[in-house]
């Protein structure tokens, strides 16, 4: 029998994840994703969050747009979006303290209005979809960006970099400016992040960050969420092992290891990873 989860990741937030793992393909969901994503990274905050606090925060963004457009023209509602997050709120990039966690926690970007650029990009598409603007994710490599149509042609918007816009051919040039020739561009590159891609972005993110911090616990608590979306992905059982036996817990450990090995029988590193689960067993 396999561990009960969550082992490392808070209750609430595992559970609040786990109830929209089924049906991840709205806005609503990959709200909520993220949500469950700050009730682990908050949950010793005393002040708390509720996820009702955050929609009716977004909410109330949206209906102050509303309330100042006059018409329907799509390019007016866009004009006055920017000008409302991006130079009222002066939503923007945290480029002093980038790798902290807290930039990845919704609750806490939109108490600092300072963020990663995908949970900029989060805000921004919730808020553009509530005042009618049809928003979309895109998860270029290293930095992560929305997309809108404007005036008919597809335009990206950085909300790390206060809202600036992009053509599809600036983000390629980014692109190759910051990898180098090693990344081949790729058209794909821009097609609409999936509400399951966008939360595992989020995820991998924040195991990075943990991970270089040496906090192992909130490593595999993002590998236990990233498991609600990804069940059939097996390695995740052999990286979630791997970190509970370094936290000594050889017990949970060693049952997802052989889980993960009768799954990939073929596994290249076989030998090595029945070693371990010897030392596990002593």
């Amino acid at each position: 029998m396999l561990p009960h989860l969550p082992i490392c990741a808070a209750a609430k937030a595992f559970d609040h994840l786990a109830r929209q793992a089924d049906a991840l393909e709205s806005t609503d969901a990959l709200l909520q994703g993220a949500l469950a994503i700050a009730m682990h990274g908050q949950a010793d905050d005393p002040s708390g969050f509720s996820p009702a606090q955050v929609e009716d925060q977004l909410m109330q963004y949206a209906q102050c747009i509303r309330q100042r457009v006059q018409g329907s023209q799509p390019q007016a509602v866009i004009a006055h979006l920017h000008d409302y997050l991006f130079d009222e709120l002066q939503l923007t990039g945290d480029t002093q303290t980038y790798y902290s966690p807290a930039n990845s926690y919704l609750p806490h970007v939109l108490k600092t209005k300072h963020g990663l650029p995908i949970s900029l990009a989060l805000i921004y598409k919730v808020v553009a979809e509530q005042v009618g603007i049809a928003c979309w994710g895109v998860a270029l490599p290293g930095h992560f960006l929305a997309g809108i149509d404007f005036d008919g042609a597809p335009m990206l918007i950085d909300p790390f970099a206060s809202g600036r816009m992009l053509t599809p051919d600036e983000a390629r040039d980014r692109v190759q400016t910051m990898f180098g020739a090693e990344v081949e561009w790729n058209d794909e590159l821009l097609q609409p992040a999936s509400v399951r891609h966008w939360l595992t972005r989020m995820l991998q993110n924040l195991l990075n960050i943990f991970g270089s911090e040496g906090r192992y616990h909130d490593v595999a608590a993002m590998l236990e969420m990233e498991m609600l979306l990804w069940p059939q992905q097996y390695r995740l059982q052999r990286d979630l092992a791997l970190v509970l036996a370094r936290l000594g817990m050889s017990r949970p450990a060693s049952i997802w290891l052989e889980r993960y090995l009768s799954n990939q029988p073929d596994d290249p590193q076989e030998k090595d990873l029945k070693q371990l689960l010897d030392v596990l067993a002593a």
